[in-house]
C-alpha cells in the first residue's frame, strides 16, 4: 500500500470515526449503538496502524507514541461504553475523558513529526499541536473535576475534520511540490546504524522502566492498596478524596500499560540479534500483558465512577469488590509478564552486550513472577511472595539499560560470533 493509499485510508477513517462515535454514544444500551461504537474503536485502531506504517521508517519514535495512544483511546472509549452498564455515568465519563488525554499527548509529536516530513504546512501542523495540547489539558481537568474539557477539545475536534478531509484529497505526501522529508532509509544503511539503533531502543527502554517504575509505585503502593485495606468507618484525612485519589491510580496505571507496550518493543530491538524469534514473542508476550493490565484497570475506573456516581467518599461493598477485582485480573496478567522476563533473560544471556550475571536476575525475576501469579490461582492460601525479592533482576536491567547500554563496550561473544570468527580465520 502506497503513502497516498494508506493517507487516504486514514482520512477516510478519521471521517467515519466521528459518525459512528457520535451516533454510538447517544444509543446506550442498544445493539445499534454498542456496534457502532466497536466500529469506532476499530477505525481508531486503524488510524494509528496506518499513521504507524508511513512514519515509522523516518520517525520511529512519534509512530510509537501514536500507535500505542490510538491504541489506548480505541480501548478506553469501547470500555466507557461496556462501563456505561455495568458501573454507571461515571465511569464512563471517566474512560472517555482518559481516552481523549491518551489522544491528546500522542498527537503533538505525532503533528510535530507531520511537519518535519512536510506532510503538512507548518500552519496546520501548529493548529493541530496547539488543539491537541488544549485537548490533553482539557481532559486532565475533567478528571481532577473542572468543567472545561468541552470548550478546550472544539480546536483539536475542529483540526481533525480538517485534517481528514486533506488526507482523504491526497493522502501522505508533502504539502508542497517539493521534496519528502527525510525517511531514514539513507542512515538505516549507513555503517554503525545498527549499533546505533539498538543503543537509543536500551535507552528507551531504561527510560520507560525508570517512569513505570516511578508512576506504578506511586499510583499501587500510594493509592490502590492503601484505599483496598482502608477501614470504611475511617476515611476521613486523606490529602485528596477517594474518588480523585482512585481516578489518579487509573490514570498513572493506563500510562504504566502503554509504556509496558513501548518498553516491550524497545527490548526487542535491542536483543533481536540474540534471537528475533525469541525476541519477537518475548514482545508479544508483554503486549499480551499490558491488555490484560489495562483490562484490570477498567475495574478501578468503575470504583472510581461509583463514588462519583454516588456523591461520597465511602468505601463500600461495591468499591471494594470493584478493587479486588483489579487485583484478581492483574495476578492474571502477571503470569505473562513473567514469560516475558524469562525470555528476555535468555535473551540477554545470549546477547553479547549484556552481561551474564544482569541475564540471570532478569530470568529470575521472570520466575517469582510466574510463581507469584500462578501460586494466587490455586485454592489453598498462598504463603509467600517471591516476587518481594525476585523483583530485584527488573531494577538491575534498568539501571543497566540507562547506565552501561548506551556505551560502546566490548561484550561476551555468542556461539554465533564464535562460529562467524572460526569462518573468518584462513585456512
Amino acid at each position: 500500500m502506497s503513502l497516498r493509499v494508506a493517507g487516504r485510508c486514514a482520512g477516510a477513517f478519521f471521517l467515519l470515526a466521528f459518525v459512528a462515535y457520535g451516533v454510538g454514544s447517544a444509543l446506550p444500551g442498544q445493539p445499534a449503538g454498542a456496534a457502532l461504537v466497536a466500529l469506532n474503536s476499530a477505525l481508531v485502531a486503524a488510524i494509528g496502524a496506518l499513521a504507524f506504517r508511513a512514519l515509522r521508517p523516518a520517525r520511529p519514535g512519534a509512530a510509537w507514541a501514536y500507535l500505542v495512544a490510538r491504541g489506548t483511546e480505541a480501548f478506553l472509549l469501547a470500555a466507557g461504553f461496556v462501563l456505561r452498564d455495568s458501573a454507571g455515568g461515571g465511569a464512563a465519563d471517566i474512560a472517555y475523558q482518559a481516552a481523549m488525554l491518551s489522544l491528546g499527548l500522542g498527537s503533538v509529536p505525532f503533528c510535530l513529526a507531520l511537519a518535519r516530513q512536510r506532510w503538512l504546512p507548518r500552519w496546520l501542523a501548529g493548529w493541530g499541536v496547539a488543539g491537541y495540547a488544549l485537548l490533553a489539558a482539557g481532559a486532565a481537568a475533567e478528571l481532577t473535576g473542572a468543567g472545561v474539557g468541552l470548550v478546550l477539545a472544539a480546536p483539536g475536534g475542529l483540526f481533525e475534520l480538517v485534517f481528514g478531509v486533506l488526507l482523504l484529497a491526497r493522502g501522505f505526501a508533502p504539502a508542497t511540490g517539493g521534496r519528502p522529508g527525510p525517511t531514514g532509509d539513507v542512515a538505516s544503511n549507513a555503517p554503525g546504524a545498527g549499533d546505533t539503533r539498538a543503543r537509543r531502543a536500551a535507552r528507551a527502554a531504561g527510560v520507560g522502566l525508570l517512569l513505570m517504575a516511578v508512576l506504578a509505585g506511586l499510583a499501587n503502593f500510594g493509592i490502590v492498596q492503601p484505599l483496598a485495606a482502608a477501614d470504611a468507618a475511617g476515611n476521613t484525612g486523606q490529602p485528596l478524596s477517594h474518588q480523585r485519589a482512585l481516578v489518579l491510580a487509573a490514570v498513572a496505571l493506563l500510562a504504566v500499560a502503554c509504556l509496558d507496550v513501548l518498553v516491550a518493543w524497545a527490548l526487542r530491538a535491542f536483543l533481536a540479534d540474540a534471537g528475533r524469534a525469541v525476541a519477537l514473542l518475548a514482545a508479544w508476550c508483554r503486549t499480551g500483558y499490558a491488555v490484560v493490565f489495562a483490562v484490570a484497570i477498567t475495574h478501578l475506573v468503575a470504583a472510581a465512577g461509583l463514588l462519583r456516581d454516588g456523591g461520597t467518599d465511602r468505601i463500600d461493598a461495591g468499591v471494594r469488590a470493584r478493587i479486588a477485582d483489579f487485583e484478581e485480573v492483574w495476578n492474571v496478567g502477571l503470569i505473562l509478564f513473567g514469560v516475558h522476563l524469562l525470555l528476555v533473560g535468555w535473551l540477554a544471556w545470549r546477547s553479547a552486550a549484556v552481561p551474564t550475571w544482569v541475564a540471570a536476575l532478569v530470568a529470575v525475576a521472570g520466575a517469582g513472577y510466574l510463581a507469584d501469579s500462578i501460586g494466587a490461582l490455586v485454592p489453598a492460601a498462598y504463603p509467600v511472595q517471591v516476587a518481594a525479592v525476585t523483583f530485584v533482576g527488573e531494577v538491575v536491567l534498568m539501571g543497566w539499560l540507562l547506565v552501561r547500554a548506551g556505551r560502546s563496550r566490548p561484550g561476551r561473544r555468542t556461539d554465533r560470533d564464535a562460529g562467524r570468527a572460526r569462518q573468518a580465520q584462513p585456512a
